[in-house]
């Protein structure tokens, strides 16, 4: 929390409201650092473009935290009323020039945030270079971009809000599914691209092997169809649910027995109490919490380096939790344990905070 003097003003501008985890992850975090006594506006700040959603899907998210959100071409300015910043932190490569031009020209500290390898070099390089602080959410990426900002680059991971993702009522022991002649509820929560197609049809066909010992419900957050070829659903006992990309995931992140993605979905899942399966354009396997050093850092990704994922290994790990239901229970717990522990979106806030304190004008 703030402790004394006025609020700090904190402008975050935000050009593209997209189905993303970069997109939640910046709500997120500007809720939890409304919450910790911050005044944070913000801002779509390319309402002219209709290529760049706005933010109204996720107004009611943030309803109740005090964070003023508008849309003001920012081009132009501040918004009519909105408090002179003293810092503006961009989130986006779409953001930065215009963060970067906005900081300066109000006295403020400009603070950028990389959330991805390969990170625009020739559009963000510069921008990076001449930030005040620079924050990296894993230790690959603050690898990647130590380069271009030398010193200042600073490693904040992701958090969950752990009040939102939390296990259903009666704790972290799935719904009762995985009993014997029990529905398995596996959640797949992101993309369906180019680069995920691979590793989500291993998946399907994963199911479609696992069906011949239980029934099984698979559901897609994503935003856009999976586009499952009918011949791996034809047979067996796969239904296939399809709510599309959800603002607040959390609910559904409740109901699953298991649950299947990569990055901020593996925090969620742990957080909701879910035994999960990190799966990307690789597989990784069961996330193990009792494994996971918050010294190291956690890199939940699964960016192809461990190979292309194999349908016979995330079938084998499916099958280890249905057979062994005391095994996917402790792993839930485990989770969450961990996730209250180490992966809290209130202690990002605390360590952004800091951050704003020590470059702040």
């Amino acid at each position: 929390m703030l402790s004394t003097g006025d609020p700090m003003n904190v402008l975050i501008p935000l050009a593209r409201f997209s189905p993303s985890g970069q997109t939640s992850h910046v709500v997120d975090l500007a809720g939890a650092l409304a919450r910790s006594g911050v005044r944070v506006t913000l801002v779509h700040s390319r309402p002219a473009d209709p290529t760049c959603t706005g933010p109204d899907e996720y107004r009611p998210l943030l309803a109740g935290t005090g964070v003023a959100v508008l849309s003001h071409d920012l081009a132009a300015g501040l918004p009519n009323g909105a408090p002179r910043p003293d810092v503006v932190h961009a989130h986006s490569t779409l953001d930065f020039p215009l963060a970067e031009r906005l900081a300066r020209r109000h006295g403020a500290a400009f603070v950028v945030t990389v959330h991805g390898l390969g990170c625009g070099r020739i559009l963000a390089g510069a921008s990076l270079a001449r930030a005040d602080a620079v924050i990296a959410v894993g230790r690959r990426v603050a690898a990647d971009i130590a380069g271009l900002a030398a010193g200042r680059v600073v490693v904040i991971e992701n958090g969950v809000d752990t009040d939102r993702f939390h296990p259903p009522a009666g704790g972290s022991r799935p719904r009762g599914r995985t009993t014997v002649g029990g529905e398995v509820r596996v959640l797949y929560a992101g993309r369906v691209d180019a680069e995920r197609r691979a590793g989500f049809t291993e998946l399907i066909r994963a199911l479609a092997a696992l069906s011949r010992h239980r029934r099984v419900r698979a559901v897609v957050l994503s935003d856009r169809p999976p586009g499952v070829a009918p011949a791996l659903l034809a047979g067996p006992r796969v239904s296939l649910d399809f709510p599309g990309w959800l603002v607040d995931p959390s609910p559904v992140f409740r109901t699953a027995d298991v649950v299947v993605g990569c990055g901020r979905v593996i925090r969620e899942g742990m957080a909701s109490g879910r035994p999960c399966l990190l799966l990307g354009r690789s597989y990784r396997g069961l996330v193990l919490p009792a494994a996971l050093d918050p010294a190291r850092g956690h890199d939940f990704g699964a960016g192809g380096r461990e190979g292309l994922p194999s349908a016979e290994r995330i079938a084998a790990d499916l099958l280890r939790l249905v057979r062994d239901p005391d095994l996917a229970t402790r792993l839930g717990a485990e989770g969450r344990a961990y996730a209250l522990a180490h992966l809290s979106l209130a202690e990002v806030a605390a360590r952004t905070v800091a951050l704003y304190e020590k470059v702040r004008r």
